[in-house]
């Protein structure tokens, strides 16, 4: 939890270079980015439009605008905005757009789109299922709901738990508030009137690999899963 100095928000601000230019050097954001690629060109129709919450730099904004009418990226932190804009100014991409918003603003938006998208936002924030039902709120009939957040069953993230505990590191598990299993969220999505398309579990451990195999399979070993729900 985020003491009075410094909150996800502000966290985030700080690393927002970083950040995106994780995409390119972090294995583990570049599996992100392989695992998203593939549910947006699986789950994303011409014409749609998107909401991308929570969409820092604008990574997944980009990709799901390949095929989409139009996105809108809304996150919290102003650096991450901002350099989301001049990404699509320097790739001239017209069919994004950027701005400052947080959840709780959302609701002048219900009802508004087809697909909406949330990696790795919904564990910084209070209440698991009110967020998730903000998302949900959002879309039109038939639409369709990609989140992801960090996997509860992985074993890497009970030792990282333990490590925030004795440590203090990683400084970024000082704004994790949920840390939940797949099963979990699928019981909060069924609670709101939606079915669960997909689970994908993505992101080995900064581990060797022969480490991360005696984790046994995807749903221990991995440490991160993304859903796909849409409205029953």
């Amino acid at each position: 939890m985020a003491d009075g100095s410094e909150t996800a928000i502000s966290w985030h601000d700080s690393i927002a270079p970083a950040f995106r230019d994780g995409y390119v050097r972090s294995p583990g954001f570049r599996d992100r980015l392989r695992a998203w690629g593939t549910l947006i060109e699986r789950y994303a129709q011409p014409g749609d439009r998107v909401i991308d919450a929570g969409c820092g730099a604008g990574t997944l904004s980009f990709e799901a605008a390949k095929i989409a009418s139009h996105v809108d990226g809304i996150d919290g932190a102003e650096r991450m905005i901002e350099l989301a804009r001049a990404t699509a100014t320097d790739r001239d991409v017209g069919n994004v757009s950027f701005d400052v918003a947080l959840f709780e603003t959302l609701s002048e938006r219900a009802g508004q789109y087809d697909l909406a998208l949330c990696s790795s936002v919904l564990e910084y924030l209070p209440d698991l299922e009110v967020e998730i039902a903000r998302l949900t709120a959002l879309l039109r009939p038939g639409g369709r709901l990609i989140l992801s957040l960090p996997n509860g069953r992985s074993r890497y993230r009970r030792f990282e738990a333990l490590a925030w505990r004795l440590t203090g590191r990683p400084r970024y598990y000082r704004h994790v508030r949920h840390v939940p299993s797949s099963t979990e969220v699928r019981e909060i999505l069924k609670r709101l009137g939606f079915v669960v398309l997909e689970t994908i579990y993505y992101a080995d451990p900064p581990l060797p690999r022969f480490v991360n195999r005696l984790a046994g399979g995807p749903r221990y070993r991995k440490t991160m899963f993304a859903m796909v729900a849409s409205r029953g």
